[in-house]
């Protein structure tokens, strides 16, 4: 495929993606000549993932109660509702 132009490439960019998934190579770039390159990228093997791990925050990380207690709910109703 012959380079196309940035402005082409970002009126069309969906046809040029739907063309790099079916392994074309698209280049994009100025005045014919290319710049860039979209191209698909490989399928990650499954599995290959990291699982996140949060151990590191055991025991530092701590639950606080809630500021709002019953009597500043109702102070707020009070204020905004006038009862």
């Amino acid at each position: 495929m012959k380079a196309i132009s940035i402005h082409d490439a970002k009126t069309n960019l969906s046809k040029y993606i739907a063309a790099a998934k079916r392994g074309e190579k698209v280049y994009i770039g100025s005045f014919g000549e290319a710049e860039v390159v979209l191209t698909k990228i490989p399928e990650a093997k499954s599995g290959t993932h990291r699982k996140r791990s949060f151990e590191i925050a055991k025991g530092k990380v701590k639950a606080s109660q809630d500021a709002f207690t019953d009597a500043a709910d109702r102070e707020i109703a009070e204020l905004m509702f006038g009862k």
